[in-house]
């Protein structure tokens, strides 16, 4: 707004739109008074107020801040655009960017590798030595949520039989040494890394981290126990006697490899699962801190064109509170990946609305059902959506991308407001 004498222009700001309204050009005096001036004052202060209010409406959104976008993806076009540029705690929409550098690093191929060693001297069945499993970070060892996979300690028992190994004479050693950054994020809170959705990364992981509904605590040491009841009851005792072997090479006598990065990806995209992101993170950069995962990350998708000016990126589940993106970068990310020749892989990824894992009850028996591919995530005061709204084929038509933070109501009140949202703009 500028004041020249009496006459004023004025601007209505709207997302990336600047729309000048009519100005006054005469500013004439009347009996002493500024009216022109005071009436354009009250249209300036209305058009502020208007766009103040949120495209989103909920109880006190005025102390809330809510950015959003939905871009038509034939067009490039920003169909709404609210706060595009403002730095918002994204949740577990950070997902969404893991899961594309994975997807550009091509990780969706890759598979983890644990491997499992013998270090000693077999003497007439007796290892005079120990048995060591290398770690690197494999998230899913015998997870609940790959049943089939779940044989990693049968497979070592297997292995040290058909060794002709019959008694460890040695221990089971946990080899951490090539993964750096063991454990939580140390940007997490402390009031979350006992829960099971805050359980950390290690080099060994075993049964998702969890007991109940709170984090494992050094899942090795439960692994290794594990495994060594199992060796006895197949009639393999572990002595654990020191032994002067640390110098003598070491025999492969396993290596277990993980499901496909796509496997993960979807698993941990539809549910959700901060240890599946953290370990598709990681596996980035393997053998270094995460640190370097994140760096690598930024280095793939900057080469994309992704321009990360405004974004603050501490970990690859979103359970840290000092992430920060905005909804432009959100959105550009998502048309970036519905652009590759492959970009159905990248969709397929996003639970449908109504239908599929976090989004189940999200416009269900609605005519949205499914026709919109959302991620979506929540912590005290957020709650955040970003993904695709889909054609009759399920192909990608616009990107959706919602980031509300510090609401003062009720979830379920933002979360009905959104739906509102989404069911009038579709």
């Amino acid at each position: 707004m500028e004041l020249k004498g009496y006459n004023i222009t004025y601007d209505r700001y709207d997302g990336d739109k600047v729309t000048p309204l009519t100005e006054n050009p005469s500013g004439r005096k009347q009996g002493g008074r500024l009216i022109p001036l005071i009436v354009a004052l009250s249209v300036v202060l209305s058009s502020l107020s208007a766009t103040a209010r949120s495209v989103i409406p909920f109880s006190r959104d005025r102390a809330s801040s809510v950015a959003v976008i939905v871009r038509d993806l034939s067009t490039g076009r920003d169909v709404v655009s609210q706060n595009p540029h403002k730095a918002m705690l994204p949740a577990s929409t950070m997902k969404c960017l893991t899961a594309a550098a994975a997807i550009e690093a091509g990780l969706d191929t890759a598979r983890f590798e644990t491997r499992v060693y013998i270090r000693g001297r077999l003497d007439d069945g007796v290892l005079l030595g120990d048995l060591i499993i290398v770690g690197n970070g494999d998230p899913t060892i015998e997870s609940f949520q790959f049943p089939g996979n779940a044989v990693f300690i049968n497979e070592i028992v297997q292995a040290v039989k058909n060794a002709g190994i019959r008694q460890i004479e040695g221990e089971i050693q946990i080899d951490s040494s090539s993964f750096p950054d063991n454990g939580p994020c140390d940007r997490w809170e402390l009031s979350d890394i006992k829960y099971e959705y805050g359980a950390g990364l290690y080099a060994l992981n075993y049964r998702d981290n969890r007991v109940g509904d709170k984090a494992m605590e050094l899942p090795s040491e439960v692994f290794g126990e594990a495994l060594e009841n199992r060796l006895l009851a197949e009639g393999i005792p572990v002595c654990w006697q020191t032994s002067d072997t640390a110098l003598m090479p070491m025999a492969e006598i396993l290596v277990h490899r993980s499901p496909y990065g796509k496997e993960i990806l979807d698993n941990l995209m539809k549910r959700s699962d901060n240890l599946f992101a953290e370990g598709m993170l990681r596996l980035l950069a393997p053998g270094q801190p995460r640190s370097a995962a994140i760096a690598r990350e930024r280095r793939l998708l900057s080469s994309c064109g992704l321009d990360f000016d405004i974004t603050d990126i501490h970990d690859g589940s979103g359970l840290s509170r000092n992430n920060r993106v905005t909804a432009r970068f959100m959105a550009d990310l998502l048309m970036m990946m519905a652009g590759r020749d492959d970009s159905a892989k990248y969709v397929s990824f996003f639970p449908l609305v109504g239908k599929e894992g976090t989004v189940k009850s999200l416009l269900k028996g609605t005519r949205l059902q499914g026709k919109l591919a959302l991620k979506s995530g929540s912590m005290n005061g957020v709650h955040c959506y970003a993904g695709y709204k889909l054609d009759d084929s399920g192909n990608p038509t616009h990107v959706v991308v919602i980031l509300v933070n510090d609401f003062f109501c009720k979830r379920a009140e933002v979360r009905d407001a959104i739906a509102g949202f989404l069911k009038q703009q579709f």
